[in-house]
């Protein structure tokens, strides 16, 4: 079946008002051509600006300043204002809505550039001695040259190519400045058949965009219903390209992946039907390959099928956690023993008998003292192993018994301080609440905890020396006991990794402490075996508070003697 083409409606659509756009392959069609004319605007109004600034110095010496000038002057205010609107447009983002409006005035702006273009042989043909034939021949190639690159620019925008190309080529095809030569039917001929090549292959290049546009709108069509279609199922179905990339999938297969599966490595993919999970859903992925070279992926949920299967899962996640941390553990040990053992031995070696090397006394109290320090040392990481596998193997027997707060903090400052090497303690603000009596809790475990929340305290200290102890109740009459340093401080996103076995900041403020990494791990089981937790809350620059809080059944109540009576009766 044939279609009838109606030439006068063509040409009636070519040279009538520009219509809005009536429908959405209209409506893409336009935002297209609008931002096309965006882009085109600069090299069309530099080219307006250069060949009439060529034409006037050129045809200056024929017709005067005065003619050039007011010939020039329109054109040059055309480009100008070409320029100026691709710098005010340039940034444009693609617009959603489109109308004929934007169109509409580029086609007044190419009526005005062409019928100046057009005038050039009719102005400076009337002026002072008249066009010779070289000058009409300069022209007519100026013009033709200019009608060709505006075609050559905005080709698939007709009426625009149209508007400019018949005001400015016919004028000078038919004018008769050139009725004295040998040639005019000729150029009259050629002028005619010029333009209505350029409009022509103009109205060719939009027809190809059309078709363009409308077999993607169409294909957009096409694939809307085919979603429509599959819509309708209860499994994930999703279709990839030949490429690798999604093309098709209805809302169960978004509801799975959101975003995540977007592209797909389909070159290493065959006919298969297997069991994955994803995101805590066991599915069953079947892929088939179409004839096309693309993949069809559709997944059904079997989540209920392998919930019995969830405990091989956990211990396999467990197994895998073990590990890792047995890497973390090896790594961090290779160095922490080493170095101590390394010192003990190089010394040791100096100071023995066979040595080369004499010593003196103050050397040799010097290098004991240093043995002492790495034994030391060493003796707390292997105390810090050993409990810490105690508490994971669940072998950790706590010895409760009633314990004196105050006693058992002023024992624990002593040590901690005499471990970190802290001199001074004037620099330590230490109340006790006057409510808090005695805990029933295991002592050598307690003073463990308060111990290594201490010398954390006074080891990240920095240059603000100051730390605030108190014990006391809280809201819920828990006793607590909490440390606070004004040091370096803790990000907010590592306060849960600090926790973790063997993690350790990897910075130099840090780092260069040593350690195992293990000290707030213990703090937090030993807390927890009492059913107490270690509590931290830090900011980077201001400090770090630490506080050990225990289960109210643990706390005794002071019995109140007549001086505390007394007391209150003073205050």
């Amino acid at each position: 079946m044939t279609s009838h083409i109606d030439p006068s409606a063509s040409i009636r659509a070519l040279l009538g008002r520009f219509p809005n756009p009536t429908n959405e392959l209209q409506a893409d069609i336009y935002r297209s051509q609008h931002m096309l004319l965006i882009r085109q605007m600069l090299p069309m109004g530099a080219i307006n600006i250069l060949a009439s600034l060529l034409v006037a110095f050129t045809m200056v010496g024929s017709v005067g300043p005065l003619i050039s000038g007011l010939w020039l002057a329109p054109i040059l205010l055309s480009g100008i204002l070409q320029v100026w609107s691709w710098s005010r447009f340039r940034t444009m983002a693609t617009p959603e809505r489109v109308s004929g409006g934007f169109l509409r005035k580029g086609e007044y702006v190419a009526v005005f550039a062409g019928i100046c273009w057009g005038s050039s042989g009719l102005v400076f043909g009337h002026a002072g001695d008249g066009l010779g034939t070289q000058h009409a021949m300069f022209l007519y190639v100026i013009q033709a040259g200019m009608a060709a690159g505006v075609v050559s620019l905005i080709t698939p925008l007709p009426r625009h190519t149209s508007r400019f190309v018949l005001p400015c080529l016919l004028p000078t095809a038919i004018s008769p400045f050139m009725s004295d030569g040998d040639y005019f039917v000729a150029i009259a001929i050629m002028g005619v058949i010029f333009s209505l090549a350029l409009i022509n292959s103009s109205i060719d290049s939009y027809k190809q965009l059309a078709a363009t546009y409308r077999m993607t709108w169409e294909s957009r069509q096409a694939q809307n219903n085919l979603v429509d279609a599959i819509e309708s199922t209860n499994d994930a179905f999703a279709f990839f390209d030949a490429t690798g990339a999604l093309a098709l999938a209805n809302e169960q297969h978004k509801l799975l992946f959101d975003d995540e599966m977007k592209t797909v490595d389909i070159h290493n993919m065959t006919n298969s039907v297997e069991t994955i999970k994803h995101r805590g859903r066991w599915l069953i992925q079947s892929r088939h390959k179409t004839r096309l070279g693309g993949i069809v992926l559709v997944h059904t949920d079997i989540s209920a099928i392998k919930m019995r299967e969830r405990e091989l899962v956990e211990a396999r996640k467990e197994a895998e956690e073990a590990d890792e941390a047995k890497s973390r553990f090896l790594s961090t040990m290779s160095h922490e023993l080493r170095t101590p053992l390394n010192i003990i031995l190089g010394f040791s070696r100096l100071m023995a008998s066979d040595s080369q090397v004499k010593l003196t006394w103050e050397e040799v109290a010097e290098y004991s003292d240093s043995i002492n320090e790495s034994g030391t040392h060493l003796l707390h990481l292997i105390d810090d192993i050993i409990d810490y596998s105690k508490v994971g193997l669940d072998k950790f027997l706590l010895d409760p018994a009633e314990v004196d707060v105050r006693a058992l903090l002023a024992r624990t400052i002593s040590l901690a301080a005499s471990f970190e090497h802290v001199q001074n303690l004037s620099d330590l603000d230490v109340q006790v609440s006057p409510k808090l009596g005695t805990l029933r809790v295991d002592e050598s475990v307690c003073q463990r905890i308060i111990m290594n929340l201490l010398t954390n305290a006074m080891r990240f200290r920095g240059d603000d020396s100051r730390i605030i102890i108190r014990a006391g109740l809280n809201a819920e009459g828990c006793p607590f006991i909490a440390v606070r340093d004004f040091g370096y401080g803790i990000p907010e996103e590592e306060l849960d990794r600090v926790f973790e076995a063997f993690y350790q900041r990897e910075n130099g403020l840090n780092r260069g402490y040593g350690g195992t990494g293990l000290g707030l791990t213990l703090c937090r089981h030993l807390a927890r075996l009492h059913d107490g937790d270690v509590i931290l809350k830090s900011r980077v620059g201001v400090g770090t508070t630490a506080m050990f809080v225990l289960p109210a059944s643990t706390h005794t109540p002071r019995v109140r003697s007549v001086s505390d009576l007394t007391e209150d009766k003073a205050a």
